[in-house]
């Protein structure tokens, strides 16, 4: 029989609320392109932060060592004792990246400024997000892991369904990502119009 029932807790690299399978979080934090998972966050391969918070308080330690490092560099910049290694110059599409003794002053002093902005806006990001995680399992370590339905999975939308809409039927020709294109039924065209799944589901039957 299948589990109606869902084990959810907090992961510990990003904080979120996930779902929980054998004792670590599921996969999660990806996009899904061509068939393919991009982006899996690494908290899949540990428990939530309601059983353990070692690995929070290792990212936390990790990136509180990190932030000075990163201010004596911006600092470093500043001070002309560290400089980019190239310069992306150009407009649009005509960019090119050049070593930065090749660049023209404007440019190396833009490169500069960047570079600048980039390690601060790094430290500064590290900040709040050490922060947060420190938060989530000061608030969360030690409690139980929450329970709830699971959601049912939609219905997938197949090919030659036929709906109404508008008083006419209409035929789903293809599916592509939340639309359902269609056209009038018995019309043999290679026109096609669309709506979105949640949209077709809704429609009634012919």
């Amino acid at each position: 029989m299948q589990a109606t029932k869902q084990l959810r807790g907090n992961c510990q690299c990003c904080g979120r609320d996930q779902a929980v399978k054998n004792g670590k979080m599921a996969k999660h934090g990806y996009t899904k392109e061509h068939g393919w998972f991009n982006g899996v966050c690494s908290g899949e391969f540990f428990a939530p932060i309601q059983v353990s918070r070692t690995q929070t308080d290792k990212i936390i330690a990790d990136i509180t060592a990190e932030i000075p490092e990163l201010l004596a560099q911006a600092e470093q910049v500043v001070m002309g004792k560290l400089l980019p290694a190239v310069v992306v110059t150009g407009r649009y599409n005509q960019r090119v990246t050049i070593p930065y003794a090749e660049a023209t002053t404007y440019d190396q002093r833009h490169a500069r400024d960047q570079m600048i902005w980039e390690l601060r806006n790094r430290a500064s990001a590290g900040k709040t997000f050490i922060e947060a995680m420190a938060n989530i399992a000061n608030e969360y370590h030690g409690k139980p892991l929450s329970e709830v339905a699971k959601k049912v999975a939609p219905t997938p939308v197949g090919i030659n369904e036929v709906k109404i809409l508008n008083g006419n039927r209409i035929v789903s020709v293809r599916v592509e990502g939340g639309s359902v294109f269609y056209k009038p039924e018995g019309l043999n065209t290679a026109w096609s119009s669309y709506v979105s799944t949640t949209k077709w589901r809704n429609l009634a039957t012919a």
